[in-house]
């Protein structure tokens, strides 16, 4: 991590997506499981086929930019998992990567903007608003947790991890929703009472990379 913890470089992306990707491994049975209580059951498998391709991808790439490694693990999700769901997740870490352009390292504010870029186009892309039961309903108090984090002047470790405690609240919310887009929308009263495994998704994405950085910040 440069700058005393204020940037983010390319290895520390890289550190960060390919310990997400071993996370969302770990976790692919429950995932799937609240996917199954609305859908078809194979959210876990699809997510983890993605960044399964994008941690290997990285393992032989040296010296990425943050730009670079965002766009490998975009293409994990339009190339590898496909579907509605991976369209949305790859769309979101493509403009995660525009956002970052060709700079050598990130600070929080570049995160902010460049993460609420991305959360807007998956809103417009999925057509869904917060309230939906969607990843959105995480997504969205993520990004705003970055801006506040940028505009209080904190550092990327802080940042971090007022980004992955916004997004597992998120999760938590969606907990009582009925869900009113994709699949889900036709599972009527079984969408109750169990988190949407999109927006599970995000949080764990966003809580192992919060971790990876405290690891590394303490190594």
């Amino acid at each position: 991590m440069t700058s005393n913890g204020t940037q983010l470089d390319g290895r520390d992306w890289k550190a960060m997506v390919i310990a997400a990707a071993d996370a969302v491994e770990q976790q692919v049975d429950e995932l799937s499981r609240l996917d199954a209580a609305v859908g078809d059951g194979d959210h876990g498998v699809n997510v983890v086929t993605a960044m399964s391709y994008a941690r290997n991808e990285l393992n032989t790439t040296d010296d990425p930019s943050p730009g670079d490694v965002m766009k490998i693990l975009a293409r994990g999700f339009l190339d590898e998992m496909g579907g509605a769901a991976g369209a949305l997740f790859g769309s979101l870490f493509r403009v995660v990567g525009r956002g970052f352009r060709d700079a050598d390292a990130t600070d929080v504010t570049q995160l902010a903007e460049a993460l609420g870029s991305g959360v807007e186009t998956v809103m417009l892309r999925g057509q869904t608003s917060p309230g939906d039961k969607t990843m959105v309903d995480a997504l969205v108090p993520a990004a705003a947790a970055a801006t506040e984090s940028a505009e209080a002047g904190a550092d990327v470790k802080d940042a971090l991890a007022a980004v992955a405690a916004a997004a597992r609240s998120g999760v938590e919310a969606t907990t009582s929703m009925p869900a009113f887009r994709g699949r889900a929308k036709y599972a009527g009263d079984k969408a109750v009472g169990v988190p949407d495994a999109g927006a599970t998704t995000v949080a764990i994405i966003f809580e192992t990379w919060a971790a990876t950085i405290v690891e590394r910040n303490d190594a």
